[in-house]
């Protein structure tokens, strides 16, 4: 490879040992490309004398040549050999372009040929395409048959479902929510958001769990306003890009407010209260609540003496 460079050095001196040949037969100037075909054709001529016409490939992709090359084979339209007549349809064939212009070497043209299609390309044993057809019918089997156990089992569904059911449907109900309303929800139930050590050895909070209790401790009334609150807890996310965005009036939490009659306007007039006060007066009135004899420890005490009669 080395001696070819250095002949097309000499042939054109716009091409110089470091810089890379034209990657295509029809790029760089008229009389490089004229000094590269040269250079092809000082390699042809051996081939040509022993009766062999070499194929005439190139090493840009078939795009590049924009329909130009007629009887020029492109990338992906043969398979490179390893030597002459490692099977029956090698040919021999020469590089037009690209560093390794001038080069000769063996390609094979056939699709269907046996040496070198599972070279380019995987094909399966017949061993492996028995195996292959028993784990898809496996598989066809597997998912036809949950079917038919779905079906059958819809058709025994009583009309009210009991305990059990209603626990995986609640439960169920409440892993798809995600891990942002699981959170809600441990605040809107007040549950503790407690930390037990995962299988992989890090603290998390498993919020499965916490509601799997909590729902079997429930009775019929509660678990029935359980699955109320799971289609309710996702409108209680304010969009990020706008947090002050009021409830719409088609959202679930909205509807239901509406048909038991909540007033929602009172509410947020009353938390907007709340949270205008200063916090001075909230510490207050906190510190109160949590100590109510401290009002009457600041009442100042009576006189201790007695009437005269």
């Amino acid at each position: 490879m080395k001696s070819i460079t250095l002949l097309l050095v000499r042939l054109c001196p716009e091409i110089s040992t470091n810089s890379p040949l034209p990657a295509c037969e029809f790029s760089g100037s008229v009389e490089c490309r004229a000094k590269v075909e040269a250079l092809v054709q000082i390699q042809v001529k051996p081939l040509a004398e022993k009766g062999e016409k070499p194929l005439r490939v190139s090493q840009a992709p078939a795009w590049q040549a924009n329909g130009h090359a007629k009887e020029v084979l492109f990338e992906g339209q043969y398979r490179k050999a390893k030597a002459k007549g490692e099977c029956p349809n090698t040919k021999v064939a020469i590089l037009i372009d690209g560093k390794g212009a001038g080069g000769i070497f063996y390609l094979c043209q056939a699709e269907k040929c046996e040496v070198h299609n599972r070279v380019t390309r995987y094909e399966p044993t017949p061993q492996e395409q028995a195996q292959r057809k028993k784990e898809a019918l496996a598989e066809r089997v597997e998912k036809l048959s949950r079917v038919r156990v779905l079906e059958a089992t819809r058709k025994k569904l009583p009309d009210a479902l009991s305990r059990p059911d209603l626990e995986m449907v609640a439960l169920d109900y409440f892993r798809c929510l995600g891990h942002d309303n699981h959170r809600r929800f441990c605040k809107v139930y007040g549950w503790e958001e407690k930390r037990s050590k995962a299988s992989w050895g890090a603290q998390m909070v498993d919020y499965e769990k916490i509601a799997a209790a909590a729902v079997q401790a429930m009775k019929a009334a509660d678990r029935n306003r359980f699955l109320e609150v799971c289609a309710l807890v996702s409108d209680l996310y304010c969009p990020g890009y706008n947090p002050r965005q009021s409830l719409s009036k088609d959202t679930n939490l909205a509807c239901v407010a509406v048909r038991y009659k909540v007033d929602s306007v009172k509410i947020a007039a009353v938390v907007r209260t709340e949270l205008s006060r200063p916090k001075s007066d909230v510490k207050d009135e906190n510190k109160s609540a949590k100590d109510p004899n401290a009002s009457t420890a600041l009442q100042p005490k009576g006189s201790s003496r007695r009437r005269s009669k």
